[in-house]
């Protein structure tokens, strides 16, 4: 049987995936004919996204909390464009006429549910196709209070027809295909992730840049010793989709300043499971650190 972790995040991601797709169109309509402001656009879309996945896990999961990047209300599927299509899609309520499911799903302990509804927004405005929705869980950890303990990672990317996930002690995987299908095995489509593998040549980085100026100004002046130790450096525009290239191997480290907790929980458990070095920061004024090789860690400790 699933697990019931992995089937709320599932849901939880459909539902970002599916609506992603229905607000491109707008934006590209928005584009041709000029009515709309897409930043606008995307502003709804976000609230829209955050909002589904609040009145999802307050359906199913009254008791966790949900911290998303935009604050929004709850709002059920019906009550949306197209929300019959949601609802049909979505296999936790199918799941939890099983007394077996649901007792599982009832003793899972209090959760809280970090959410960034679409993470990439500049990629998402311009049609770029690194954007996603990215989800993290974890639940309290006296030994680690301001951490946490996380328990599962997912990131959909749409565009890009893939999904990273990984549940705590069970690995990351990576797979293509719609969110509803991955599991927690190795299929068709799905495979388990471990970092960089072996043999590949160079070293490649990758990072993130914040709008603001002074933010921009340190974050430029630290590229200087990092390309002096990895032969290029990459910038995707999407912080979660980052970690989960490091965690895939196809980048060996990845490094930002300035971010929220929503940017990273979902990526960083996906690239813990893999087995790759993770720094989590405190605040934003400390990076986010994601490394293949403890030599590369401690390289960006100093200079990241």
């Amino acid at each position: 049987m699933i697990d019931p972790l992995l089937a709320l995040a599932r849901d939880a991601a459909f539902l970002g995936w599916s609506r992603m797709g229905l607000w491109a169109s707008k934006l590209s309509r928005a584009h041709v004919e000029a009515k709309d402001d897409p930043n606008n656009l995307v502003t709804e879309a976000d609230a829209e996204i955050e909002g589904l996945v609040r009145g999802y896990f307050a359906r199913f999961r009254p008791q966790d909390t949900v911290v998303g990047e935009e604050s929004a209300a709850p709002l059920n599927a019906h009550e949306v464009e197209d929300g019959a299509a949601l609802l049909s899609g979505l296999v936790v309520p199918t799941l939890a006429e099983d007394p077996q499911f649901a007792a599982r799903l009832r003793e899972v302990e209090p959760l809280e549910w970090h959410v960034d509804p679409i993470d990439g927004t500049v990629n998402f405005v311009r049609g770029l196709p690194a954007h996603c929705i990215s989800l993290g869980a974890r639940r309290p950890d006296d030994r680690h209070p301001a951490e946490g303990q996380w328990e599962i990672g997912f990131v959909a990317a749409p565009v890009l027809d893939t999904v990273w996930y990984a549940r705590a002690g069970a690995g990351a995987w990576v797979r293509t295909g719609l969110p509803q299908e991955a599991e927690l095995t190795t299929g068709a489509s799905a495979t388990r992730i471990s970092g960089t593998p072996a043999g590949l040549p160079g070293a490649v980085a990758a990072t993130g840049f914040g709008y603001a100026p002074e933010r921009r100004a340190e974050q430029v002046s630290r590229l200087s010793p990092v390309l002096q130790e990895f032969d290029d450096v990459r910038r995707m525009g999407s912080a979660a989709i980052d970690v989960c290239l490091a965690a895939e191997g196809k980048v060996n480290a990845y490094f930002e300043r300035g971010l929220g907790i929503y940017d990273w929980a979902g990526g960083a458990i996906i690239a813990r499971e893999a087995g790759l070095y993770v720094q989590l920061p405190t605040d934003r004024s400390e990076p986010v650190i994601i490394a293949d090789t403890a030599e590369r860690m401690e390289f960006l400790r100093r200079h990241a």
